[in-house]
């Protein structure tokens, strides 16, 4: 009987890992996650600047390879360490981090050439890997690369065993993150720093300090018992707070970690690094940079609050793994991600409320830091005093910096004067923190006209909203949503930013696509890539946009924008501006394959895996109106003589 035979193409490097990342840290840490792996003690890190030209020698005292394991091991992609060797723990205990053995390729999304040295059982090996190598073989379609055997010069030989990864003709884009804040973004990826694991870079050791942030804090829930409280050896133990680390009631699992709170916003913007985020570790390395980000919560609390919470049982070896291919989110139709989630939202709540309260306990004593407040304050007496206090403790809740907590003293007095002269006060007391800035400036002396402007915005993207779901009701043209989207991205992402292309690639893409529309049946036209974006975070965005009354499969929208996928990965190599590309199709209804929770589920997975989001119109709609609504209803009464004056006279 004939027999077919599966094969993997080598093109398949291109997606597996040759552009897995497209940051110096990240590719960093998949070297020194080997490096844990191997059971190392220390890992040295060098970056060599020679006649303008950069390089990375990664070096660590491990159990090295030999040429079996080069070959089996290193050479083989996708190569899973814990299915092979019948453990997911190395000889010395450690959890190993490795998983999908594609890490590896990530060296190429920042040099061109890697060198690897390895040495074990007294026998040192070496090899070669160009990048422009493979390419050719992937491009002559050929099924094997042969690398390069590396003859061991003196200083490549190691002593004992360990490893060596020399990369050079480093990519010129990356030149820039090869500075003195490497140390700390690396630090920021890993909590395994210990004497039993140390790092260095540049021969400075890497420690917890190194990060940057933790002297911030003001504030520290703490998960688990694997804490360590002494990261934070300047807060007094009232700023240090126990938390259960529970996932759920029956699940078993539990998270490790910590969740803190800056005194101001402004702190966690630095080095062009926002560290505003919730990060997920696992096995102790950073796999999801900010969960924060799915759940679109927009609290004040949110923008002073930074963590990392350990949750290894996202990473069980004999469960389905939870990470995309691009090993930057999670799937998160996942019942142990929906679980997680549902954990942190819980208490997303606990610490809004704990930061109010804390806030507002301290707030009196710093307002009466500046004499002039405290004397202010000493010549008030009964309810009026206590409602003064209260004020001043809000105002702390907040303010973002020491000259925006003044500015904010300034239009509480002005507020309670005006209010206290009308015998008003509860009126301070009725307002919530979230609006209190705005309302005690409409008693201050600012222009009125600003606060109008908010109201007046809010109201024109309502008008915006509710013209796109007469749209949809009309079932309009894809041309006439299209032109409407484009021109309100905040519909799509409240934090849109178009206009983050280089000239250059924004019209090779254009001119790519152009290519591709024209050799389209009339239906392909009609489902044709609409609108196309890059973020300031680096990721590219494709919107696909389906008229409200055409109905169509996973299959068929999968095939759609797969060209274009394709079309857009090519040219952001050739332009060297690497960055994940996520696909946003909007569809009238669901699609028509999802006619079971079980299918629909099953569809989001492999939809998911491709970096494809399904988001119907009226999903759209539904969302924007109601953010926008409430802050509307929330602003409404911020026109100081037409609304403000008219509550106060009904009171």
């Amino acid at each position: 009987m004939e027999t077919l035979e599966l094969k993997i193409d080598l093109a398949a490097l291109n997606h597996l890992g040759l552009n897995l990342y497209s940051n110096v840290p990240a590719v960093l840490s998949e070297l020194i996650a080997n490096s844990w792996d191997a059971d190392a003690s220390k890992v040295i890190l060098d970056v060599k600047d020679e006649n303008g030209k950069k390089s990375i020698t990664v070096s660590d005292d491990g159990c090295g390879m030999d040429k079996e394991d080069l070959q089996n091991k290193f050479l083989t992609v996708g190569y899973q360490r814990r299915k092979s060797e019948h453990s997911d723990t190395t000889p010395s205990g450690r959890k190993v981090m490795g998983r999908k053995g594609i890490g590896k390729l990530s060296v190429f999304s920042i040099a061109e050439n890697v060198q690897i040295y390895s040495r074990k059982n007294g026998m040192t090996s070496g090899l070669h890997l160009i990048y422009s190598d493979i390419q050719n073989d992937i491009e002559s379609g050929n099924q094997h690369h042969l690398p390069l055997i590396e003859d061991i010069a003196p200083e490549n030989d190691i002593e004992g065993s360990g490893t060596i990864v020399v990369l050079t003709d480093i990519k010129k884009r990356v030149y820039s993150s090869l500075d003195d804040n490497l140390k700390k973004r690396v630090a920021r990826r890993f909590n395994i720093w210990s004497d039993e694991f140390s790092v260095l870079i540049n021969r400075q050791p890497v420690t917890y300090k190194d990060r940057e942030y933790l002297h911030k804090l003001e504030y520290v829930l703490l998960y688990g018992e694997q804490h360590d409280e002494s990261m934070f050896p300047h807060l007094e133990d009232v700023y240090l707070k126990e938390r259960p680390n529970k996932i759920g009631s029956d699940t078993g699992y539990k998270v490790n970690g910590w969740v803190g709170l800056v005194k101001n916003s402004g702190s966690l913007q630095n080095d062009n690094e926002n560290i505003n985020r919730l990060a997920i570790l696992m096995r102790g390395k950073v796999a999801l940079e900010n969960i924060l980000d799915s759940f679109g919560e927009q609290g004040l609390y949110t923008k002073y609050l930074i963590g990392e919470l350990d949750a290894d049982f996202l990473d069980l070896t004999e469960q389905d793994d939870i990470a995309t291919s691009s090993r930057q989110d999670f799937l998160q139709t996942d019942q142990r991600f929906v679980d997680l989630s549902d954990f942190i939202r819980a208490e997303l709540k606990f610490i809004e409320k704990e930061r109010k309260r804390y806030k507002q306990e301290v707030g009196v004593e710093k307002a009466k830091e500046i004499p002039e407040i405290k004397e202010w304050l000493e010549e008030l007496t009964g309810d009026a005093k206590n409602v003064a206090e209260k004020l001043f403790g809000r105002i702390n809740a907040i303010a973002v910096d020491e000259v925006h907590r003044k500015t904010l003293y300034k239009h509480g007095v002005l507020a309670f004067e005006s209010l206290h002269h009308r015998e008003k006060l509860l009126q301070l007391e009725k307002i919530d923190i979230e609006n209190l800035e705005v309302a005690v400036q409409l008693f201050s002396e600012l222009d009125e006209i600003e606060a109008s402007w908010y109201y007046e915005i809010t109201k024109g993207r309502l008008n915006v909203i509710h013209l796109l779901s007469k749209h949809v009701d009309d079932n309009a043209l894809e041309k006439v949503i299209q032109e409407h989207i484009y021109n309100h991205l905040w519909l799509l992402d409240p934090s849109w930013d178009r206009a983050t292309e280089t000239p250059t690639l924004e019209s090779t893409v254009k001119k790519e696509f152009d290519k591709i529309s024209k050799k389209l049946t009339k239906k392909e036209k009609n489902a044709r890539i609409d609108i196309r974006y890059k973020k300031t975070s680096g990721k590219h965005i494709i919107v696909e946009l389906k008229r409200a009354s055409v109905r169509v499969r996973t299959t068929e929208l999968i095939d759609q924008v797969e060209k274009y996928i394709d079309a857009l990965e090519k040219q952001i190599e050739l332009n060297d501006d690497l960055g994940p590309i996520e696909v946003i199709c909007l569809v009238g209804a669901k699609l028509t394959d999802w006619n079971t929770n079980k299918k629909e589920e099953i569809s989001k997975d492999i939809l998911a895996v491709k970096n494809i989001r399904i988001v119907t119109y009226q999903q759209l709609i539904t969302e924007a109106e109601v953010s926008y609504q409430n802050y509307l209803e929330k602003s409404k009464r911020r026109n100081k003589i037409e609304k403000l004056l008219e509550a106060i006279e009904k009171f």
